[in-house]
């Protein structure tokens, strides 16, 4: 659907490989490591932070604490560990 969007074509491997993990576990192409664009890898850990510090309606927003362990603990396995180090510097500022 977005790739109808002239403009936002440069930024299609956004949408397209966020949920891939870093142990190559996730999708939609089983993408590992630096195999998954760096946008995209800045992206899923933006994206899971949002999606745990929100309130949704079938469950409350994660304390900022508990939501920074989660993504600590999933570095190297769902998020870039490098990635993670510069989200975590960056989130403490």
């Amino acid at each position: 659907m977005l790739k109808e969007v002239e403009y936002l074509l440069p930024t299609l491997d956004i949408p397209h490989h966020h949920h891939e993990k870093w142990d190559g576990t996730g999708y939609p192409d089983g993408l590992a490591g630096e195999e998954i664009p760096i946008a995209a890898r800045i992206f899923a850990v933006v994206d899971v932070w949002d999606a745990l510090t929100s309130h949704r309606p079938y469950r409350d927003a994660w304390p900022e604490e508990k939501a920074l362990n989660y993504i600590k603990d999933q570095s190297g396995v769902h998020f870039d560990p490098q990635v993670v180090e510069v989200f975590m510097k960056t989130i403490a500022t």
